[in-house]
């Protein structure tokens, strides 16, 4: 059991409970960058800023480094590094990779 826990992505509920990471720890921030790439903006009534906007019917390509801004500006604990690639079987799909390190205490980065 960690000292102060946040449930893990994705929720799960096992004979123990739910599965949960350490507040700050590189698996919470990386959970809170999948929250933010997962939720478009205005789907929260309370934050309706939260989020990024739905790229689902854009050109591409959609623009890792927008997409990459959006995010860091809504988690600044975290390190990231975007790129897009088309998909090599279907040339309507791009991916965009997203690697998260974290900001350690004092200013670097963690891998």
């Amino acid at each position: 059991m960690t000292d102060v826990p946040h449930f893990d992505l994705p929720f799960k509920l096992g004979p123990a409970g739910a599965n949960v990471v350490e507040q700050d720890s590189l698996d919470d921030i990386a959970n809170c960058v999948i929250a933010v790439a997962l939720t478009h903006v205005g789907f929260r009534e309370l934050a309706p800023t939260f989020g990024v906007p739905d790229f689902g019917l854009r050109k591409q390509p959609l623009g890792a480094d927008d997409i990459q801004n959006w995010i860091a500006n809504q988690e600044p604990r975290a390190v990231l590094l975007a790129d897009e690639t088309p998909d090599a079987g279907d040339k309507l799909i791009s991916r965009i990779n997203l690697g998260v390190s974290m900001v350690a205490k004092g200013g670097g980065s963690v891998v």
